[in-house]
């Protein structure tokens, strides 16, 4: 709307002034010295007109010239990015189809052309790496970082998490570096925790945490696993068994029911030859949530009789009868408390539904207790013959 009244007002007065004109054509009269110059306003007006759209012109005309290489720069320059980003596209699509070696051609190939050449850069270094091309991997990552100083950190977490599988000391080394240049960094943080995790160093990752939580870096239910790993990696650490009981007591009673932390401490006691408790620690923690590696070590249990664990554990069969690791934990009690044909059948079914070797020396080991050594014989050149093959076999007894 706004533009048709201009237009109307630039109408009505060039309309205005050519009927002004056709009435009185006036004169123009210019003195300069002995000359003198005579003519009509319109014609006057209109040589002005046309100075003043020439020099428009040449003016134009000549900042274009001026700026001509610039405009060429950057036509040359907006096709190269174009080239880049369809490098990137077929890339990322040879990448899908985990065509790897064409995906990292393609994706270095215009990576100091594009306005993304860092993703370029680190693409193809993961590209290199899962052909397991260090060299190439490397010479990558050397790039981005020259090109791309400003971005050392993201460079330097997705070399990290390259490293983490080969070469995790590496890693957490680098992690360390770049969380002592940052450390307010999460994404730094949380990877240095996975990486302490990784590498099994509870103590640096103790120390960690309060940087972890000050940071947000790991969100509440990925923190409390993280922080369980932890406190079962610190039992791993006790070098004896009283040190063991100071660290267990230190530990609020909802964490000695946690059962990852409940298997380490019981796993740890039982390797100190110390048993005393641990029955009914097991038991109250399987009572309240089923865990597989709980129940097979109640069955590792040697203090007491058997007899009242075996009990025990058969209240846990009902709803369980495929449970493999529960069937070796029956059979194990059942053949310490000498009950060797329901030792024997508990183990072979947990043969059958899967067969481990610490299950055949269970049962090889009962039938040598009951005094059928030849038996027991067969059983372990069962347990050869599955290895070599890797078939499972029902065991015939």
């Amino acid at each position: 709307m706004r533009l048709i009244v201009i237009w109307a007002v630039v109408f009505f007065i060039a309309s205005a002034l050519a009927t002004l004109m056709l009435y009185d054509n006036g004169r123009v009269s210019m003195v300069w010295g002995d000359w003198v110059l005579e003519t009509s306003l319109s014609f006057m007006l209109a040589f002005v007109l046309a100075i003043i759209a020439t020099g428009y012109f040449v003016v134009q005309l000549v900042m274009f010239l001026w700026h001509l290489p610039q405009i060429v720069a950057r036509r040359r320059q907006m096709k190269r990015y174009s080239s880049a980003q369809n490098s990137m596209h077929e890339g990322l699509l040879a990448l899908e189809y985990g065509d790897w070696q064409k995906a990292e051609k393609l994706l270095i190939k215009s990576a100091k052309y594009s306005e993304s050449g860092l993703v370029h850069y680190l693409s193809a270094a993961k590209m290199a790496h899962n052909q397991g091309i260090v060299e190439r991997r490397d010479y990558y990552l050397r790039e981005a970082r020259e090109a791309y100083p400003e971005e050392y950190i993201v460079i330097g977490l997705v070399e990290a998490r390259l490293l983490q599988e080969k070469s995790p000391s590496d890693s957490v080394a680098l992690l360390k570096a770049l969380f002592e240049e940052d450390p307010k960094n999460a994404a730094v943080v949380r990877e240095l925790a996975y990486g302490y995790r990784l590498t099994e160093q509870w103590d640096a990752l103790e120390a960690l945490l309060p940087a972890i939580k000050k940071s947000k870096a790991i969100v509440r239910e990925d923190l409390w696993t993280l922080e369980r790993q932890l406190m079962a990696g610190k039992l791993t650490l006790c070098l004896t068994y009283d040190e063991l009981q100071t660290y267990w007591q230190s530990l609020a009673k909802k964490y000695q029911l946690e059962a990852d932390i409940l298997a380490e401490y019981v796993e740890q006691s039982i390797s100190f030859g110390e048993e005393s408790g641990l029955k009914e620690l097991l038991e109250k923690s399987v009572g309240k949530l089923w865990n597989d590696r709980l129940v097979y070590q109640y069955g590792r249990l040697s203090l007491g009789p058997a007899f009242e664990r075996l009990k025990m554990a058969e209240k846990w069969l009902q709803g369980r009868e495929d449970n493999p690791v529960l069937l070796l934990t029956l059979g194990r009690l059942a053949c310490q408390s000498q009950m060797w044909v329901m030792a024997q059948n508990h183990l072979k079914k947990s043969l059958q539904l899967c067969p481990q070797l610490e299950t055949f020396h269970a049962l090889a080991s009962c039938y040598e207790a009951e005094g059928k050594t030849s038996q027991a014989a067969l059983i372990y050149k069962e347990a050869i013959e599955r290895l070599e093959d890797g078939s499972p076999k029902l065991i015939e007894a």
